[in-house]
């Protein structure tokens, strides 16, 4: 620790400015030109001591539990503190065990094998990013899964501080080989979600990052489009990935609003009618997204009126015509069975509107390939609540549009899907549905507990896992159980005075126990207050779905 301490103090001394950031980060309130106490403190409030001695003081390992922990179980640990953004667990666990820096392994909710650094990175989290960096962190090893660097992660992020940090340590600027097939420069600009930064990209590329067909795309950039196409005709033509729904970079300067990347790639002869996974062409991504003016681009360039074309544009004699020719198209599993899919995500509610009139069905399912992140049972509802799209959910709704259905992925409502994307008014437009109890729980909406119960009884009772097609790990779950995880402490009065039973989990532990270990001291004392003291608070049995 001395030696780390006056290496660290070295740095400072050169005018590193990472090393300076850090000092700053851990003891705010060093001198300006700090000395090597000054270090030493801020190496022991790093690792959450309160002073260098308390810190030399230390067992010779940082705990007992951990003393006693086998090496995988410290890789766990750090994968879970750094995907935290515990700096000072971090630091705990690699002074015990320094050679576990660059381990991969898995964290729940994650998917892949990843390191420290992608997990930090992936938040991010700047300070364990710092820590791994300073304890040599290999920037360059890749996760499963995605085949990504950390840069890819930050980039995806739009961290340029971070990019340039990850730069200077040595890490690949361009890394090719990403599941995406899009390099660091495609995961900065080219995913739908992403806005792409001119700085950035202008960074990366002056420090041997290059375009690929859908960076130039993504980011309008003419004279790279040209460049790629005058030595790789086809790549005008090229598909992305599954995830993103097999686009075209057509369908890309679609989704980019990219006007100058569209007429550059008609003019190099893109394929105007060319569809993606999802049965779209790059007219139907720009009429359901209401981008009239690259529509009318397209048309005059010779793209195939389609029925969602001539719906968004209101030419009903293209409606007719067509539907005539497939007067079942809308319905679910037909040609046109996911378009409603679709038109939730951006179109207006009249288009929305149209699209059920003619026969679409308000309870669409989409083919797993082309719903977002690959989700089974994924509806128009879905959808719509992903993208805050306030107008299609209020006619989906109308139209008799199921809120309670859960998706096979992460079980979860369109509610669920809207508060996880901060669409926090789609979510409350949708909780004014028929929503099942635990939407009234998970969104306290527990003024609708009484509707439901009036309807149906059982709901009281019923497990978790008898609502969503997968297998969520709180199958066993009642209403009751879910209210004491999540701490609702109103949940759990109201549920236990409407006559909801006391149930125990899986392992056998008690809903009293579950509170106490979480540390949840208001529900623990609503229990109480429904159970009689002297008895124990749960059935030894254990109930039939445990």
């Amino acid at each position: 620790l001395r030696k780390e301490a006056k290496r660290w103090l070295k740095r400072i001394r050169a005018g590193n400015a990472e090393a300076t950031a850090r000092l700053r980060r851990a003891y705010p309130d060093a001198p300006e030109s700090p000395g090597l106490r000054d270090v030493q403190h801020a190496l022991a409030r790093e690792r959450g001591f309160e002073s260098w001695r308390s810190l030399q003081s230390r067992p010779s390992r940082p705990s007992t539990a951990h003393a006693q922990s086998s090496r995988e179980e410290a890789i766990a640990a750090l994968l879970a503190a750094a995907d935290k953004g515990d700096v000072a667990r971090v630091a705990e666990l690699l002074d015990a065990y320094p050679d576990i820096i660059d381990e991969r392994g898995l964290l729940k909710g994650h998917s892949g094998m990843r390191t420290a650094l992608h997990f930090a990175t992936g938040a991010p989290h700047d300070g364990v990013i710092a820590l791994l960096l300073e304890r040599g962190a290999n920037p360059n090893v890749r996760c499963e899964g995605d085949w990504a660097f950390p840069l890819h992660f930050v980039a995806e992020k739009g961290r340029l501080d971070l990019i340039r940090l990850l730069i200077e340590r040595g890490t690949d600027p361009v890394g090719a080989g990403d599941y995406h097939e899009l390099e660091v420069i495609g995961w900065a600009t080219a995913f739908e979600y992403v806005t792409p930064s001119r700085e950035l990209v202008e960074y990366l590329l002056a420090h041997g990052a290059r375009h690929t067909i859908f960076s130039a795309v993504a980011t309008g950039d003419s004279d790279a489009i040209r460049h790629i196409a005058s030595s790789s005709p086809a790549d005008i033509d090229r598909r992305m990935d599954l995830t993103n729904r097999y686009r075209r970079p057509l369908h890309l300067a679609v989704v980019k609003r990219q006007q100058e990347a569209l007429t550059t790639l008609l003019e190099l002869g893109a394929d105007p009618n060319t569809l993606d996974e999802a049965g779209l062409a790059p007219l139907d991504q720009a009429v359901l997204s209401g981008q009239l003016f690259l529509a009318q681009t397209l048309v005059e360039r010779g793209a195939d009126i389609t029925l969602s074309a001539a719906v968004a544009l209101e030419r009903e004699d293209d409606i007719k015509r067509l539907i005539a020719k497939d007067p079942d198209g809308l319905k679910p599993g037909h040609r046109w069975g996911t378009l409603i899919i679709r038109a939730s995500e951006y179109s207006s509610g009249r288009v929305v509107e149209t699209l059920l009139r003619l026969g679409a069905s308000p309870n669409a399912v989409d083919d797993i390939k082309t719903s977002v992140d690959l989700t089974a049972r994924y509806t128009a509802l879905h959808a719509a609540a992903w993208r805050g799209n306030l107008a299609a959910i209020e006619v989906l709704l109308r139209h008799g549009a199921d809120p309670r259905v859960r998706e096979e992925k992460y079980c979860a409502t369109p509610a669920g899907w809207a508060d996880y994307a901060g669409q926090t008014a789609a979510r409350d437009l949708i909780l004014t549905g028929a929503i099942d109890i635990f939407d009234t729980i998970d969104f306290d909406a527990l003024h609708r507990l009484d509707e439901i119960l009036s309807r149906d009884a059982q709901a009281l009772n019923r497990p978790f896992g008898e609502y969503a097609a997968c297998e969520p790990e709180g199958s066993w779950c009642t209403p009751l159980a879910a209210a004491v995880i999540l701490n609702k402490a109103e949940a759990v009065r109201l549920l236990l005075a409407r006559g909801a039973e006391l149930v125990n989990a899986p392992d056998g532990r008690s809903l009293h126990d579950i509170a106490r270990e979480k540390g949840h001291e208001e529900v623990c004392a609503v229990l109480q207050e429904f159970v009689d003291p002297g008895i124990s608070l749960v059935p030894q049995r254990r109930p039939p779905y445990g």
